[in-house]
C-alpha cells in the first residue's frame, strides 16, 4: 500500500519539477487583418519568462498591444512583479506602444477569441477595434 502511495507522490511530482514542453504562441503576422508582428514579438519576449506558461495577445492599428500571460500555479502569488516584469521587457523592445498586460483569466479568453478570429480572418477591422476598446476598459479597471 505504501509502494503504491510512494509511486503516485513521485509520479505527480514529476509533473512539478520544472521541465515544460515548448509552447509557442501563435503566431498571426500573416493571416490577420491587422499586421501582427508587435503583438507576435511580445508574445515571445513575455513567454521567455520562466513563470510564464502560455499568452494570449494581439495589436490594433495604433500601436496598441494586448496581453494575457498564464503563469506557474505557485507563481500566481507574485502576480503583480510577474506582471510588471513583462510589461518592462515589452516596453524595452517597444517604447512608442501602449502595452496593456493583464494576468485575469478572462481577458486570457477574450484574446484567445479574438487571436482565433484573426487566425481564421472571420473578423472585421472595425470589430477588432471595438473589442479591443472593450478589452482596454477591462484592463484598466
Amino acid at each position: 500500500m505504501s509502494g503504491i502511495f510512494v509511486l503516485c507522490l513521485f509520479a505527480g511530482c514529476q509533473q512539478l519539477s520544472g521541465a515544460t514542453p515548448d509552447v509557442k504562441p501563435m503566431q498571426l503576422q500573416q493571416n490577420a487583418i491587422i499586421n501582427q508582428a508587435q503583438a507576435d514579438e511580445a508574445k515571445e519576449i513575455v513567454l521567455s519568462m520562466e513563470e510564464v506558461v502560455e499568452i494570449k495577445g494581439v495589436t490594433d492599428n495604433k500601436d496598441k498591444i494586448y496581453l494575457a500571460p498564464r503563469v506557474k500555479h505557485f507563481d500566481r502569488f507574485r502576480l503583480k512583479e510577474i506582471r510588471k516584469s513583462g510589461f518592462d521587457s515589452v516596453k524595452k523592445r517597444y517604447p512608442e506602444a501602449t502595452v496593456f498586460l493583464s494576468t485575469d483569466q478572462k481577458i486570457f479568453m477574450e484574446l484567445e477569441k479574438l487571436e482565433m478570429e484573426l487566425k481564421n480572418q472571420t473578423i472585421s477591422e472595425k470589430r477588432l477595434t471595438e473589442r479591443l476598446s472593450k478589452l482596454e476598459e477591462m484592463m484598466r479597471g
